[in-house]
């Protein structure tokens, strides 16, 4: 499935990596076996969401397999949950923050109930925008199948492979951080040539997270064309917006996820970034993590899927209460500068914008193949330019 490009980007890359080497947050889970139960969940724009109940309310949770469980302070302050740990984290852009870790009871999920499962009290701002109270992460996933059918809008907890209908050509490893959070990681494959571990995290709607750590090792193998260099910030993080920074725009020719073939796959490079599948992949077929056994699944609408799409010249976000210009590629640098203010694409306005607005909607240039942006320096001048895709 073609898609147009996802700006304003907000790639917002819920990942959390725990520096303790002592703690580890795969505590707790199911008291029973034998178990089966399709959850039903909701997407906005590629994110996951699924109600889950706790002391008896219902709450909306982001779903992401990136992440430990989370719940907002307001949450935690209501189950008056012990905290069991204080940490050093980083997220996915490699940012760090310190946290606290505390104990849920029960968290229980359509008739299963996960019980004395630790999670931080990390919870951004921007989560609010979701009307989420908390996160469903890898710690709580260790211990069953998961499979997650985009197609249906269902997520399956099961430990009875034998009711997923399991094709066992289709499985490659899952590997699981079990010292941390169990993060589910598996293994792609570059060009023929590259075979890369990475994680597969649903809290990014994205297709294929890169670092530029990465790209610069395997630079000597031939896996990718540099289409352009840029500079600036567009991603927004646990812990913020990144700062900016040097970007590579990369083409690799063909990506490998089990038996199923992506071509002309095109992203960007982050500093200090955990390379990543993300939720995206969900687009092309069905996912199963099988904790259990340590096999995932992928099982694609087609084998061959052509990933190619035109790209803009720049990359929107958001900084503090303003719409700026995130990114800029180097065909545009001479024209526009990152850091400058948006105030309006072609006829609509965004010199006042609310974040929310932003993340629940289309992105504010699909369906354009050209646009006029209305630019405001940090100077005060307003000039309009005009970029395309290409």
């Amino acid at each position: 499935m073609k898609r147009s490009s996802l700006l304003f980007v907000l790639l917002i890359f819920s990942t959390v990596t725990c520096f303790a080497q002592s703690f580890s947050y795969n505590l707790g889970g199911l008291q029973v076996s034998n178990y089966y139960e399709e959850i039903p969940y909701e997407s906005i724009n590629g994110k996951i969401f699924l109600q889950v109940e706790l002391a008896g309310k219902t709450h909306k949770f982001l779903f992401d397999t990136g992440a430990p469980c989370a719940l907002s302070p307001e949450l935690v302050s209501e189950l008056n949950a012990t905290i069991i740990h204080k940490d050093l984290v980083r997220d996915a852009v490699g940012d760090k923050d310190s946290l606290s870790a505390v104990l849920v009871d029960e968290i229980k999920i359509g008739d299963l109930r996960f019980m004395g499962i630790p999670a931080i009290d990390i919870f951004p701002d921007f989560y609010r925008c979701w009307g989420i109270e908390g996160v469903i992460g890898s710690n709580l996933l260790r211990n069953s199948i998961v499979r997650i059918d985009a197609s249906r809008h269902l997520i399956i907890f099961t430990d009875q492979p034998e009711k997923l209908n399991l094709n066992p050509k289709k499985a490659i490893p899952l590997i699981t951080k079990t010292n941390y959070q169990s993060d589910p990681q598996i293994q792609i494959k570059l060009k023929d040539k590259v075979n890369l571990t990475l994680g597969f995290d649903t809290g990014d709607n994205t297709f294929l997270r890169m670092s530029e750590e990465l790209m610069k090792r395997v630079s000597k193998l031939n896996v990718y064309q540099v289409l352009q260099q840029g500079y600036g910030s567009s991603t927004i993080s646990v812990f913020g917006l990144q700062k900016n920074a040097e970007k590579y725009l990369i083409k690799i020719p063909f990506i490998q996820v089990g038996d199923a073939r992506f071509n002309e796959v095109i992203t960007s490079t982050d500093k200090g970034a955990i390379p990543a599948v993300g939720a995206k992949l969900l687009e092309y077929g069905i996912v199963t993590l099988d904790f259990i056994h340590g096999k995932f699944y992928f099982d694609a609408k087609q084998e061959k899927n052509e990933m190619f799409e035109k790209q803009w010249p720049i990359q929107p976000t958001v900084s503090g209460k303003k719409f700026i210009v995130g990114l800029v590629w180097d065909k545009m640098t001479d024209q526009i500068k990152a850091g400058e203010q948006i105030l309006a694409i072609d006829d609509k306005d965004y010199s006042e914008i609310n974040i929310c607005n932003l993340m629940q909607n289309h992105p504010v240039l699909y369906g354009k193949e050209a646009a006029v942006l209305t630019l405001k320096d940090d100077k005060g001048s307003i000039r309009k330019v005009r970029i395309s895709k290409e």
